[in-house]
């Protein structure tokens, strides 16, 4: 008879580390997979998950190492702890980051084996984390294609025109330079982390152009910043 394996976690933004994970697990007999519920990770990080607690229960028990993934009942940073009693598996396994005394703690009590594995990814695959994923930096820069400036009062007065904007998403990391909004683009950030949110275009330049320039702006960030870095792909605005 296989011996029973339980982990619990988060397991948002499902990646090769949790599969890795699970794979190491799954060396000890059956794995079973508490996930905690959406509430409790909104409590615990103070932050909504990117994929619902349904979505991730499915993925992960959808992973091949897996024998049974679940979403906890309880709350907290032990909100497996029903299940883990009803269960009472023979190996409860952690990553080192994961490794708690009160995890260690229930386990004695339950005569529960308490393992730490070493977070390693996968051989010739890139150590990955949710928190660093989360992080990446998918905000835009704007580059001028024709006719910079004209989005200037003071200039587009004298000689009214088109404005040829592109957005792009950088893959490489660089230093940045002017001439592509990178003050606007700070200030997106400040909005929004990194990544533009989803929603009307139009009305996220404009929220972004105000907050570029709140009330008593000398040195107006023109408008053709904002545009530029909001609408995906090219943009066209005539001054």
């Amino acid at each position: 008879m296989s011996k029973k394996v339980f982990v619990s976690g988060c397991f948002d933004m499902l990646h090769s580390g949790h599969v890795e994970f699970f794979r190491q697990a799954a060396q000890y007999g059956d794995l079973y997979v508490a996930l905690g519920s959406d509430k409790t990770i909104f409590d615990l990080k103070a932050r909504e998950t990117v994929n619902s607690e349904y979505e991730r229960a499915f993925m992960v028990k959808s992973v091949s190492w897996v024998k049974h993934a679940f979403v906890s009942r309880g709350s907290g940073i032990l909100d497996f702890e029903h299940e883990l009693r009803e269960m009472r598996p023979d190996y409860f396994v952690v990553n080192a980051d994961g490794n708690t005394p009160e995890k260690r703690e229930l386990c004695n009590e339950l005569s529960i084996e308490y393992v730490i594995l070493e977070r390693k990814p996968f051989e010739n695959l890139l150590a990955r984390s949710t928190t660093a994923l989360r992080e990446r930096d998918y905000l835009p820069y704007r580059i001028d294609l024709a006719g910079g400036w004209l989005d200037q009062p003071f200039v587009s007065q004298h000689h009214p025109g088109a404005v040829v904007t592109i957005s792009l998403e950088p893959t490489l990391e660089f230093h940045e330079r002017s001439g592509m909004a990178s003050s606007t683009r700070r200030h997106a950030r400040e909005l929004w982390g990194v990544k533009i949110p989803p929603g009307n275009y139009e009305k996220l330049a404009k929220i972004l152009f105000c907050y570029d320039n709140p009330p008593g702006t000398k040195a107006i960030s023109g408008s053709q910043d904002s545009i530029g870095l909001v609408f995906p792909g090219l943009a066209y605005a005539y001054y």
